[in-house]
């Protein structure tokens, strides 16, 4: 017998025990209410083309977009004034012959931004020179 016990009604999550007393199994399965409204045409389109169920099709989905992020690099930008980014971006341009400005901001977690107007007038000083 499965006795079915309600641990969240916002999300639904509910737990499956097999068995009974001490020696129970407890297997969770969640199950969430999901407004798919505006996708219902292109869910149906994987469904067809995969030839999977509807089910199949959002679990799959979950798994190839949480298998793409992993792949990501996050970068969180740090909040430098100009002066401190001026120097920080001289020592990572000291013997370097040629670095892009994403490579400066992606490596210096600086924002972009800031990178170009560090740059720009590193250009106007004559300490670097635009290709």
């Amino acid at each position: 017998m499965h006795k079915i016990k309600q641990l969240n009604t916002y999300t639904n999550h509910i737990q499956v025990i097999h068995g009974e007393g001490l020696s129970a199994v407890r297997a969770r399965r969640y199950v969430y209410p999901v407004d798919l409204s505006d996708s219902v045409g292109d869910l149906s389109t994987i469904v067809k083309k995969l030839g999977a169920s509807k089910a199949e099709a959002i679990r799959g989905a979950i798994k190839y977009y949480a298998e793409y992020l992993r792949g990501l690099e996050v970068i969180t930008y740090r909040k430098i004034s100009i002066e401190q980014a001026k120097r920080e971006i001289q020592k990572y341009l000291k013997n370097k012959d040629r670095v892009s400005a994403d490579e400066i901001s992606n490596t210096l977690r600086i924002d972009m931004t800031l990178v170009n107007e560090t740059l720009l007038k590193l250009w106007q000083e004559g300490w670097v020179e635009p290709e």
